[in-house]
Parts: C-alpha cells; sequence; structure tokens
C-alpha cells in the first residue's frame, strides 16, 4: 500500500511525486515511458513554475526570453514584456524526474495505466505491469487521461483541444538571428486570419523550437500548413512530433481518493498552449492535500474537493478563455477568415497571454 501513486512522469506529474516525497510519504511515479524523452511542446516555463520547482532548475534552461512578439499575418503587432524560460522537454522532465526519485519517490518506466478502481479503503491502479494500490492517485496522465476517464472526471471531446505539430530544427547562429528570435532571446508567436490556433518559434542553444496548432476540429491539414510555415521561415523540418492539448478544464477534477493535474486536468492557458507552468502550479496544490489527507486519515471527495478550491482562481480563468476558443470553433465556418478588427483584438489581448 503506497500513500500516493502518480500516474504520469511529465512536469505536472514528476513535479507532484517531488512534492510529496519531501513530505515524507511513500510515492510510486509510473510513466509509459522510458526517459529521457521528447514531447510535442514549446518548451517554455514561467518564472512562477521555474521559482516553485526552484533546485538547481536554471541547469536545463536553454535561454531565457525576455518576452513574447506577437505577429498577426506576419506583421507585429504587439510584444509582452516578461521573462520566460526556455527548456528542451527531453532534458526538462528527465531534470524533474530525477529530482523526483532523489526526493525519495520510486519511478517504474515502461508501465502504462489501463484503469483505476475505488475499493474499501484503498484505490487500485491497474497497468501493464501489475496492480498498485493506494491511498491516493494523482492523474497526470495527458489530455487522454486513462485515471480520469476511468473516474468519470476527464473526456476531452474534440471541440475542447488543440492539435499540434513541432519540430526542433537545427540553426546557425546566423539563421537564428534572420528568425529575429536572438539578440535578445525571445518567443515569437504568429496568428493568422484564416487558423483559429497559433504557431510558434522559440529558442535554444543551436536550435530553434518551431511548431503550430489549430483546434482539433479544423487540424485536418495541419502538417501541411506547418511545412509552409516552416518554408516561409526558411527552415526544414527536423524531429517533428505532433500532441493533442485541451483547451478547457471540467466542472470538477477530482473524485474519492484521485486529483488530476496537467494535461489531465486541463490545466492549460488556452491562448497560448502552455500548460507546464499551469501544471506546476496545481500539483504544488495537489501535493499538499496528500499530506493533509494522509494526516488526517481522510481520502472522501469532500477532502479531495479541497484540492478545487485551492485551484478556483486557475480553474475559472482557463475555463473563461477556453470557452472563448470554443464559441470561435462553433461561429466561425469553415474556410473563413476572421474580419479586420481581429488584428485590434489581439493586439490588445496580447498583453495579458
Amino acid at each position: 500500500m503506497r500513500d500516493v501513486v502518480v500516474v504520469g512522469a511529465g512536469p505536472s506529474g514528476s513535479f507532484a511525486a517531488m512534492k510529496c516525497a519531501e513530505r515524507g510519504l511513500d510515492v510510486l511515479l509510473l510513466d509509459s515511458q522510458r526517459f529521457p524523452r521528447d514531447k510535442a511542446c514549446g518548451g517554455i516555463v514561467g518564472e512562477s513554475a521555474l521559482r516553485l520547482v526552484g533546485g538547481d532548475a536554471m541547469s536545463v534552461v536553454e535561454r531565457v526570453g525576455i518576452g513574447n512578439e506577437f505577429h498577426y499575418n506576419w506583421k507585429h503587432i504587439a510584444t509582452h514584456h516578461r521573462h520566460e524560460y526556455f527548456v528542451k522537454r527531453r532534458m526538462f522532465d528527465h531534470y524533474l524526474v530525477r529530482r523526483a526519485t532523489a526526493a525519495g519517490a520510486e519511478l517504474r518506466e515502461n508501465v502504462r495505466a489501463t484503469g483505476i478502481s475505488i475499493a474499501p479503503g484503498c484505490a487500485i491502479v491497474s497497468t501493464t505491469g501489475g496492480d498498485f494500490e493506494s491511498k491516493i492517485v494523482i492523474g497526470a496522465d495527458g489530455v487522454n487521461s486513462v485515471i480520469g476517464r476511468s473516474m468519470g472526471l476527464s473526456h476531452h471531446a474534440h471541440d475542447c483541444k488543440y492539435v499540434a505539430v513541432k519540430a526542433e530544427i537545427d540553426v546557425s547562429p546566423q539563421k537564428a538571428r534572420e528568425l529575429e528570435a536572438e539578440d535578445p532571446p525571445r518567443q515569437k508567436t504568429y496568428f493568422f486570419s484564416d487558423l483559429i490556433g497559433f504557431a510558434w518559434v522559440v529558442p535554444n542553444i543551436g536550435s530553434v523550437n518551431v511548431g503550430y496548432g489549430s483546434v482539433f476540429s479544423r487540424g485536418k491539414n495541419l502538417k501541411n500548413r506547418f511545412h509552409s510555415f516552416l518554408a516561409a521561415l526558411g527552415l526544414k523540418s527536423q524531429l517533428e512530433l505532433g500532441a493533442q492539448v485541451p483547451f478547457i478544464t471540467f466542472e470538477r477534477v477530482y473524485g474519492e481518493r484521485v486529483m488530476l493535474t496537467g494535461d489531465a486536468g486541463g490545466f492549460v492557458d488556452p491562448w497560448t498552449g502552455c500548460g507546464m507552468e499551469e501544471g506546476i502550479i496545481a500539483s504544488s496544490k495537489a501535493a499538499r492535500i496528500c499530506k493533509d489527507a494522509i494526516d488526517s486519515n481522510d481520502f472522501s471527495v469532500s477532502m479531495m474537493s479541497r484540492y478545487q478550491d485551492l485551484c478556483h482562481d486557475q480553474l475559472s480563468k482557463i475555463k473563461w478563455r477556453g470557452s472563448w476558443i470554443k464559441a470561435l470553433d462553433r461561429v466561425m465556418p469553415r474556410e473563413s477568415e476572421f474580419p479586420f478588427w481581429t488584428e485590434l483584438i489581439i493586439g490588445r489581448l496580447a498583453p495579458s497571454m
């Protein structure tokens, strides 16, 4: 019997496991893959998340960005000046996994969760490596979370997801300067009048992370659009990966003995597609509830609902922003373009993204 089983060892899951282990809890961390491994992601971490991670997290930061430049139909329309930290997911995720195990969590790789059930006195996580009993389960297993779906908590319908593709492309210093993502390092975000979604260019050491995403319902020609975007930048694709990303959260991110974090709980900013910061912040709160529940021997729905209360403001912001994306997808005819005044709206919203 474990105190906590965390399913999914991405940033949200590994950080939850680390914080639980630091509180003296017996933690098992499961993941379906072996680390290091890559993910389709812009690789952007905000100051709040990096501060929570602490330690020597800067050792895996590729670049410290000074802001985000916004473009609409290739025209620069606004700049958000803030510090951002650019990472490669295969390095950042592996770093957090090592931090979790150093804190005392046990890691089991190549173990895929297949379901969860609640029995008298425990939760049982079924996996390809056998069943594991635990007092609490934290589901951090992505947008199509097995843990969430098994509990009736998480099922992101197709109209509540982005689909994205990214490539990590080696570039010379001269090419990086031509892309205007260096000197100083900064993220570049692109919006287009015929796209409900966005594209990005993020500089790393010796490479750029380039991606393109749209709402799921309009992602049929995404790869072709991505390759056209790369061609316009004078780049050729390398190490291409795809992913689905939620852009709205749920009424509940908890159940009896269960909490959801990261993409599994919809902790993603719908306007930017960034989820690492939202997930890490949520995981810090989930770890607090784990400690309180175990100290009081209370694993009821009422106890787990305190997690939702702690995340209230965060979830409300995500839900409000996500509702706008969902509404746009419903009212915008296919193959149509946004009206001329959309550029002005995006320019005004940019400082809050």
